[in-house]
């Protein structure tokens, strides 16, 4: 098993999640469910995942998604959101 340094990063609106090169392990929705959109390139750039969770939700990823830009979340209803990055 090898280790990564991990930082969680929470959002309670849309924004930025990290600003640079990232990657997302995994995602979960800590307050009111609703929609996450991630975007690499900020709020116009190309989405690379869309995800429907429930409160209280975790969504694991087996690798991780790149973002080579930035990573930008558009958060719809959902009111607190926990990326590990």
């Amino acid at each position: 098993m090898s280790d990564h340094n991990v930082n969680a990063v929470n959002l309670t609106a849309t924004g930025t999640v990290v600003a640079g090169r990232t990657r997302i392990r995994s995602i979960y929705c800590g307050g009111t469910g609703g929609t996450v959109e991630l975007k690499d390139g900020g709020s116009g750039g190309t989405t690379k995942f869309l995800l429907v969770m429930a409160a209280g939700q975790t969504c694991d990823f087996p690798g991780s998604i790149e973002f080579a830009t930035d990573c930008h979340a558009t958060l719809t209803t959902a009111t607190s959101v926990t990326f590990i990055v």
